[in-house]
């Protein structure tokens, strides 16, 4: 079935991304343990990722990608897995509302509520990680927290984000109405999301955030340029990294355990979140 990720219904994109994450997908890691985590008061619930022995006291809270409209814990398990199993953290994948039914704030919301439900079972720092529309679904979450829950946040790890820019150089070169990264549809991407205001996006507030932050962009992403302007605005710290995935597309770590380059790059933030003392 042809879909468009602007025309297309919110079904029919939910159905078109689960396919299409089936496919890329390879094996979790024997040794991580998987367990659904049901939902709970504000908490929509989500999939918890258990490496042998766990760090005791940390845990990385993660949030799909799928243009705000598609998505869930299950078509991230590959990523969550093996992060889980890299880092030697558990790992929350955390599912939140979808647009257009649940407009803006309803996803920043679920990321608080998701903060707080990790806490709940015993993990003192966090990591806020999320891929493509998850990345600003994890810093509006952070922007959501009151202080003694945002104390506890380490670090962001921000893997090939969409912040709510809407032209420039990288969707010229490689936006498509087919991969749903031209202007046009990222235009309605967002207006998906409701009524907003200008400063709810990532781009506005970057210089808010006194975080280290892991900013992954993929070289041959259409939103390329949302990930080097948001690195940019965060403001310069020595233990912040930028890096470019030389050759790769826009949703490229779904195929991690089966695309070597995929494992490559969830090490390399492996070992940086490790480094942040939050492991």
């Amino acid at each position: 079935m042809s879909v468009s990720w602007a025309t297309s219904s919110p079904a029919e994109l939910r159905a078109h991304h689960a396919r299409d994450a089936e496919e890329r997908a390879g094996p979790l890691p024997d040794d991580v343990h998987e367990t659904v985590v049901e939902e709970a008061g504000a908490f929509r619930g989500g999939l918890l990722f258990t490496p042998p022995d766990p760090l005791p006291d940390a845990a990385l809270l993660y949030f799909h990608g799928g243009g705000f409209v598609a998505g869930s814990p299950t078509t991230h398990r590959c990523v969550t897995g093996w992060l889980a199993k890299l880092t030697g953290m558990r790992v929350l994948s955390a599912r939140y509302r979808l647009a257009p039914e649940h407009p803006f704030p309803a996803q920043r919301d679920d990321a608080v509520a998701a903060c707080a439900a990790l806490v709940t079972i015993g993990a003192d720092r966090l990591v806020l990680a999320g891929d493509s529309a998850g990345a600003c679904v994890a810093l509006w979450g952070l922007r959501g927290l009151g202080p003694g829950m945002r104390a506890r946040v380490a670090g962001l790890a921000l893997l090939y984000g969409g912040f709510g820019g809407i032209e420039g150089g990288s969707i010229a070169r490689h936006g498509t109405a087919e991969n749903g990264l031209d202007a046009e549809t990222l235009s309605i991407m967002y207006r998906r999301l409701g009524p907003l205001v200008e400063d709810i996006w990532p781009l506005a507030f970057a210089g808010e955030v006194a975080l280290p932050a892991y900013v992954l962009a993929a070289e041959l992403d259409a939103v390329f340029d949302d990930s080097a302007l948001l690195f940019q605005r965060l403001g310069s710290r020595t233990d912040s990294r930028f890096v470019v995935a030389a050759g790769q597309d826009h949703g490229f770590l779904k195929g991690a355990g089966r695309d070597p380059v995929a494992l490559e790059e969830l090490q390399a933030l492996a070992g940086w979140v490790k480094q942040l003392g939050a492991a």
